[in-house]
């Protein structure tokens, strides 16, 4: 489990390094020593333990300007750091909040972690950041880690997993997180009930085949994501219907799993090489429509002229592959940012409404027009 955490600065207020009267003379603590007290910052300040608590976590009970100067430049002076865990006994929150991510290395996660972050910071909140790999035992493990820990809030950045025992077990923990007063907040296509943020999975990838065929393509494969994951099935859904609307002939053999990785978009492609002839070809993420371009040119199949790639998230290094890609942009930091914001509704005791985001096909180079269908 990864920790993101920064210093704590005091809510709502700057440090200042003005000249602060104290009782008596209080010394920074020598390097390795004892560190400093809360009453120690009081003492400097020249306030009540009380007051100088109200400065250091940012409470509502009204405290003038000079005070707050004077409390948090002697914090300051003294390198003093408020006991969060402290305060959780005190007010019942940590101020922190677990996040499970599928695979920390992937840039889709990254970037809603990032928004997620942005939106919560300013309101002096912490992520703790859990990778399961799409493990049920090692999800389920994260989510138990974080209730012990009690963290506010618990926030699946990934699609829930299909299987039937993970999903039993996941209910009950839910259910007990929330009695305790936590919150759980889901980003993606997930079967937990709860404030959620979801992408239009199934509407993007028909939108992708629409401008496929748009553009004279008739026989397009499909390289998918793991099926143990509930966003993989909506994808694919999504595929599968919109080749009906459009009349197109398809079969199994035009379907292959890609994982969610460059190597198995290499793998699926290769699959969809031996089995049919196709003109175009959409992965279900970018990293696998990478793997599949670069599988189609060690082939000496030429992309875009013999073979159109698509794909689906538009990551950072979608441009910068093999062939600059052509994508459907999934608003992966709009997702985290909107996330932020429903959590802090839900922690404030509101009911948010479920946001629901689109995508937008993002032109480059791997797709061609066909002068006719074929």
């Amino acid at each position: 489990m990864v920790g993101v955490a920064n210093v704590y600065k005091g809510k709502g207020a700057p440090r200042y390094a003005a000249s602060v009267p104290a009782k008596e003379p209080i010394s920074a603590p020598d390097e390795g020593g004892a560190p400093h007290s809360l009453r120690h910052v009081a003492q400097m300040a020249g306030v009540s333990v009380a007051t100088a608590s109200r400065v250091m976590s940012g409470s509502s009970h009204p405290v003038s300007e000079k005070t707050r100067e004077l409390v948090l430049s002697a914090a300051d002076r003294l390198s003093f750091e408020p006991n969060r865990l402290a305060r959780a006994l005190v007010t019942a929150k940590s101020q922190t909040v677990g996040v499970i991510v599928h695979d920390i290395s992937d840039p889709y996660f990254g970037e809603i972690v990032k928004g997620l972050e942005d939106g919560l910071h300013a309101e002096d909140y912490r992520l703790f950041v859990a990778s399961s790999d799409r493990d049920p035992v090692k999800e389920l493990d994260y989510v138990r880690a974080f209730h012990a820990h009690q963290v506010d809030a618990i926030v699946f950045a990934a699609s829930s997993l299909t299987d039937p025992t993970y999903a039993e077990t996941l209910e009950t923990l839910s259910a007990r997180f929330r009695a305790k007063g936590g919150v759980v907040v889901m980003l993606s296509d997930h079967f937990l009930d709860g404030p959620r943020v979801r992408f239009d999975n199934r509407r993007a990838v028909a939108d992708m085949l629409g401008y496929l065929v748009g553009r004279g393509h008739r026989r397009v494969g499909y390289i998918g994501g793991p099926p143990e994951l509930l966003v993989s099935r909506v994808r694919l859904n999504g595929f599968t219907t919109a080749v009906a609307e459009f009349g197109l002939v398809t079969g199994p053999e035009h379907i292959a799993n890609g994982g969610f990785t460059v190597t198995g978009g290499a793998a699926a492609m290769e699959q969809l090489l031996e089995k049919v002839d196709v003109t175009a070809v959409i992965a279900a993420s970018d990293l696998m429509a990478i793997g599949a371009t670069r599988q189609l040119l060690a082939s000496g199949v030429a992309v875009p002229d013999d073979v159109s790639v698509a794909g689906l998230d538009d990551i950072p290094i979608a441009e910068y592959g093999p062939v600059p890609l052509t994508t459907m942009r999934v608003p992966t930091y709009q997702i985290g940012r909107n996330g932020a914001s429903l959590l802090l509704e839900a922690l404030a005791g509101r009911m948010p409404d479920d946001v629901i985001l689109s995508g937008e096909i993002i032109e480059r180079e791997s797709v061609a027009s066909l002068e006719k269908s074929g």
